[in-house]
């Protein structure tokens, strides 16, 4: 497990450097500072606002629907569990952040963990058929930036989250004994269990009531993010190559590039990636930067700052988490 750890340690760090070179490319470091020294600091107020209060709130309302099956969970709870989630992903390696929410909610909430990690999981495949949605739609409407095959190959994705949403919100009642599934899965209990949990985490959207409600959660929780880039963009007089098409363009390139392997927080993958698509917007390489690395760094500075002073106000400190994940569950 350490040998594995430290491998992914390693390619994460390389990762790092490899995109932070890249990002850094072209970009002098007098003009950097000249663009930064000039931020209008009256948005900085709207962008904590959209930042933890908005987006965190968001993603606490749609959990708690999620969890709603299994328990009645207070908001405010779920606000926290969620900010210790996203700051421990940006210190930790391996987005083990996820991990961690997921159980202290199950200690506090008294569900099993299993339960929670289902909503989780739920959850991230609601943020990618968010995204996806929102960034086709922008895309479409902007058809000079977004070559045709990849706005159709995002669809096709985009129809293929959907058809497993619907899969595990069906497989429910599947999975009963005696049931299609179950009858198949029974000689492998593992793969029933995980089946199973899943489909229970799915299992709520099976009523309207939660299903429309959760759909626009999403949809407005990256609606969010995206109006954040555009608003890191005003703050640096940068606002006449990003609208709101461009900034979902933005959110989602920089999402893409939280699937590589990076330090922790995606420092340099995500820059690089949101600084390649500004410049084709027509930012120049200092301007491009700048804008990636301000918009980077006040999310992940509130964010952090934010998950971590509420963990320590449950009672654990950071050392104390990297510790459980290496020797035992938490």
């Amino acid at each position: 497990m350490n040998i594995r750890r430290n491998l992914y340690a390693a390619a994460a760090v390389a990762c790092t450097a490899l995109f932070s070179w890249l990002a850094l490319r072209n970009v002098q470091f007098a003009q950097l500072w000249q663009i930064l020294s000039a931020v209008n600091w009256r948005w900085l107020a709207g962008i904590a606002f959209l930042t933890l209060v908005a987006d965190l709130g968001l993603r606490a309302l749609r959990w708690r629907i999620l969890l709603s099956q299994a328990v009645r969970a207070p908001v405010g709870a779920l606000y926290r569990f969620s900010a210790i989630g996203l700051a421990v992903n940006s210190v930790v390696f391996a987005r083990v952040g996820e991990l961690v929410r997921a159980v202290l909610a199950a200690r506090k909430l008294r569900v099993p963990v299993a339960t929670v990690l289902a909503s989780v999981v739920v959850e991230r495949l609601l943020d990618v058929a968010a995204l996806l949605a929102l960034f086709v739609a922008a895309a479409s409407y902007l058809p000079s930036l977004v070559a045709a095959p990849v706005r159709n190959s995002c669809a096709v994705f985009l129809a293929a989250v959907l058809g497993g949403l619907g899969f595990l919100i069906w497989t429910h009642g599947t999975l009963r004994s005696g049931g299609w599934l179950e009858c198949r899965l029974r000689r492998w209990p593992t793969a029933h269990g995980l089946a199973e949990q899943l489909a229970v985490g799915a299992a709520v959207l099976r009523r309207p009531k939660a299903l429309v409600p959760t759909v626009l959660l999403s949809l407005a929780l990256w609606t969010v993010d995206a109006v954040n880039f555009w608003m890191g963009a005003c703050a640096l007089g940068l606002q006449r190559f990003v609208d709101f098409p461009r900034s979902v363009l933005m959110l989602s390139w920089g999402g893409v590039g939280a699937v590589i392997p990076a330090a922790p927080g995606g420092i340099g993958t995500f820059e690089q990636m949101v600084k390649s698509l500004m410049v084709r917007l027509g930012a120049s390489p200092p301007e491009a930067f700048a804008c990636a690395l301000f918009i980077h760094m006040t999310g992940y500075i509130m964010v952090t700052a934010l998950g971590l002073v509420l963990l320590y106000r449950e009672g654990l400190s950071l050392a104390e988490v990297k510790e459980s994940l290496e020797l035992k569950p938490l």
